[in-house]
């Protein structure tokens, strides 16, 4: 596994009732609009997808111009100009 699967997977934690939902004391992978956190979908049934690969989804983004990627507590990837 890769450090950004390692990352993308770290912070997400099983639910009975949910699957897999965001453990808030955890860093990850995570998108950051209008300076909110996005929740990620972390289900692989839900998108067609290789195996061994992982798909992160995030909606609804309320303000597409302010979109920021952070990678752990250090990255931070501004997706926009």
């Amino acid at each position: 596994m890769s450090k950004l699967e390692h990352k993308f997977l770290y912070s997400r934690k099983s639910d009975k009732e949910y699957c897999y939902h965001v453990d808030n004391k955890k860093s990850g992978v995570f998108l950051k609009s209008a300076d909110e956190k996005v929740v990620p979908i972390f289900s692989k049934g839900e998108v067609e997808s290789a195996k061994d690969e992982y798909i992160m989804i995030f909606a609804p983004v309320k303000d597409r111009q302010d979109c920021i990627l952070e990678v752990g507590n250090d990255i931070k990837i501004p997706l926009t100009k």
